[in-house]
């Protein structure tokens, strides 16, 4: 039987679900204790303290062909290398086109200092 997050990114492109899937072993790695929601409204996999949106602390979100990795509180976070982009009030992200960008230095720190702030 496939899992929820199997079944959310079937429908899209082999390689945009295989990005997606490589982001979301990135996330993991250092979440691994987070709680796992797929969003079909939003187009999201969130991770977070708890299963309420206000819990959330970063999520997954599949595009056409990349993918994004963002930040619900993203704003609050130092960025040393840059990585983040947006411009709203919260919310910032990170595109993958390929998953050799999976590997840029500070996504770790990124997601760590996230982490932190979600106070896990």
């Amino acid at each position: 039987m496939k899992k929820p997050v199997e079944d959310f990114l079937a429908d899209y492109k082999p390689e945009v679900r295989d990005l997606a899937l490589k982001v979301r072993e990135l996330v993991r790695s250092v979440l691994p204790e987070a709680h796992e929601s797929v969003h079909t409204g939003y187009k999201t996999i969130t991770y977070g303290t708890g299963p309420r949106m206000s819990d959330e602390i970063c999520y997954i979100a599949p595009l056409s062909s990349s993918v994004n990795l963002g930040f619900n509180y993203g704003t609050q976070l130092p960025d040393p290398n840059g990585l983040l982009k947006g411009t709203g009030k919260l919310l910032r992200h990170i595109k993958f086109e390929s998953p050799d960008e999976i590997t840029t230095s500070g996504l770790t720190e990124l997601l760590e200092m996230a982490k932190n702030h979600g106070k896990f």
